[in-house]
């Protein structure tokens, strides 16, 4: 149904400021505008945990392509906006109205957990921080935190998958929260567990295409805390989008070659008779890098 690919045959498409574990350009979400007739791409920046400030996720951006490889930034943000200690995942989105959403996840200033707001500005490139608006968080939703929205649209409805600590020592499954306006969402809990085995800590839904009457999603698996940041990429289905079928029940259904074989945050595009594959993925050094892959349909 979807043939694995080889990560360490695709494009770089951005590289960590600097070697060594710890330091990545990731956490990839795309979307093509074809107004603009553009590939829209938010990304994400960490140094190390207590390394020279800022450390941790200290920036996120929005960028433009043409070609889907070669991108220029349209606007940043660093973690001083949101008084954070670290930003996580982004996600770009219309709005009803033809303006555009974007969704942030970043801990919380007061408490440390995650949460989950949403900008709304007329251009990707005019979001203030300042206008954030609550989406989800850890009291709101019951649990520990709530981070790296995916949000796709199902005709009026917005669906986010949502990263969701169930305690601060997990597990992490995959919920969902659902919305008329893509401002206010409506919580509808767990919709993809974690497994027994090798994802048997983390499994969060990073990407979704839909194929035929199937939906496939990418999502992260961990099998412990010591693996939470050098996930491995899953492959589950659904004949719905609400409940679904994992596919990579014994083992990752890919990894990296290189360093702790991290590859993560997998979103798809389907355009010009191939699928367009974005991630974040272990280098040698042990730093990750945002890659693409181009595979047929």
């Amino acid at each position: 149904m979807f043939e694995r690919f080889d990560p360490a045959a695709g494009t770089t498409i951005l590289e960590p400021d600097a070697p060594g574990p710890g330091t990545w350009a990731g956490c990839p979400s795309v979307l093509y505008d074809a107004e603009r007739e553009r590939i829209l791409l938010t990304y994400r920046l960490r140094r190390p945990r207590g390394g020279p400030p800022p450390d941790r996720g200290y920036e996120c951006r929005i960028a433009e392509s043409s070609d889907g490889v070669r991108f220029t930034d349209l606007w940043s943000v660093t973690k001083d906006a949101f008084a954070t200690t670290s930003m996580e995942r982004f996600n770009l989105q219309r709005s009803p109205s033809g303006g555009w959403l974007l969704y942030v996840s970043y801990e919380q200033p007061d408490d440390g957990r995650w949460r989950i707001d949403v900008l709304e500005a007329d251009a990707p490139d005019e979001f203030d921080p300042a206008s954030a608006r609550t989406v989800l968080t850890p009291a709101g939703t019951g649990t520990d935190a709530v981070k790296d929205p995916y949000v796709v649209r199902v005709e009026s409805e917005y669906r986010m998958y949502v990263s969701t600590f169930l305690t601060a020592a997990g597990p992490a499954p995959t919920s969902l929260a659902v919305s008329r306006d893509g401002i206010e969402y409506r919580w509808q809990g767990e919709v993809f567990g974690v497994g027994t085995g090798w994802d048997r800590y983390q499994a969060r839904i990073s990407g979704i295409l839909r194929s035929g009457e199937r939906w496939i999603a990418f999502y992260d698996g961990a099998a412990s805390a010591d693996e939470d940041t050098e996930e491995r990429l899953g492959l589950a289905v659904s004949a719905d989008g609400r409940s679904w079928q994992r596919l990579s029940v014994d083992e990752p259904w890919l990894a990296s070659p290189h360093g702790t074989g991290s590859l993560r945050y997998l979103d798809a595009l389907e355009l010009e008779g191939s699928r367009w594959l974005y991630y974040e993925a272990a280098r040698p050094d042990g730093s990750h890098e945002l890659r693409l892959n181009r595979v047929p349909c």
